[in-house]
């Protein structure tokens, strides 16, 4: 714009003006993708040091083939020993979720759950359930899956396992074979801890090996190789932060300030789609990285949504732009 009016006109501040007047302009803050780093650092969470102390509840969908009428996969997740749990299901209701975690339960009750934002899990029903057994929940803001970062990795790795096996045996049931897949990954040395998720929580294996010719390996006494992942899991999270924040900025929006929002599905939505929509109000902040914004939550039917910084950019109103 500056090269188009110059030739013409000039005034003293002339590249300022121009260049605000360019930055208030609504229609290219919504359809214009930013080039600057996204806001919110990683969030550095306490680790867990002990069997349920924390766990992490997450489904996978399309399943609805290969011999069942189950179509869902419901993980849950213990985060200290990375010990699986899988339900195969033919609904995501709240009672299906509470009907899994009783099963969990049977062995004991954990101190905090974590989980996305799904009705299931917001009903008050469900809350009455973990209530009930004095466990803390935890909710992860909207459309960040990476909030349950340790729990979709485990889908990642049991869905391409499951798939390798649905197709080199296709007249067996994908939840049969479901139990072989969860079988092998809880008695397989993790990457992050070095030791399988099965010996850290029970303090034992089963004699049969999940994998063949594997040699059965020595591991220190329980209580040892719990501290010593917790030690290897702490150094990894560090690895992940440095990496992770080279790529981002600390989120430094306050209460009152106009944001836009990115669609969750960008980028893979329409090419002409709009990659943000607002502006939205910042209601409350709730960390360094959520915060509360007058956009309406279509699952829930509230006024407001709990988003993360990471979809969020500032919206310059044209309100506040004037001539210097």
């Amino acid at each position: 714009m500056l090269k188009l009016i110059s030739p013409i006109y000039y005034w003293k501040d002339i590249i300022l003006d121009i260049s605000n007047f360019v930055k208030c302009c609504e229609t290219c803050q919504l359809n214009k993708k930013s080039t600057q780093k996204k806001y919110g650092l990683l969030q550095e969470v306490p680790v867990a040091e002990e069997p349920f102390e924390m766990i992490s509840l997450d489904t996978v969908g399309g399943f609805n083939y290969h011999n069942s009428q189950k179509k869902y996969l419901h993980i849950v997740l213990d985060h200290a020993t990375r010990y699986a749990w899988t339900f195969p299901s033919k609904s995501v209701t709240s009672e299906t979720y509470t009907n899994c975690l009783k099963q969990i339960f049977s062995i004991q009750c954990p101190k905090q759950l974590l989980s996305d934002r799904n009705a299931a899990f917001t009903s008050s029903k469900f809350k009455k359930f973990l209530k009930h057994h004095n466990i803390r929940q935890l909710l992860t803001s909207a459309n960040r899956p990476q909030c349950n970062g340790k729990n979709e990795r485990v889908n990642q790795t049991l869905v391409a396992k499951l798939r390798c096996k649905v197709n080199s045996t296709t007249k067996t049931p994908w939840t049969k074979l479901l139990e072989q897949v969860t079988y092998e990954y809880n008695n397989s040395p993790h990457d992050v801890t070095g030791f399988p998720p099965a010996y850290l929580m029970f303090g034992t294996l089963p004699y049969d090996s999940p994998l063949p010719n594997q040699v059965k390996l020595n591991y220190p006494p329980i209580q040892q190789a719990r501290q010593i992942a917790v030690n290897r899991t702490i150094k990894h999270h560090k690895i992940n932060k440095q990496r992770y924040d080279k790529h981002y900025v600390d989120a430094k929006f306050k209460v009152g300030d106009l944001v836009l929002y990115q669609n969750f599905s960008y980028p893979n939505s329409s090419k002409l789609q709009s990659p943000y929509n607002g502006p939205f109000k910042v209601v409350r902040k709730l960390s360094n990285v959520t915060y509360e914004i007058d956009k309406p939550n279509q699952y829930t039917g509230k006024l407001t949504d709990i988003v993360h910084s990471t979809r969020l950019k500032p919206f310059h109103s044209k309100s506040n732009f004037q001539l210097c």
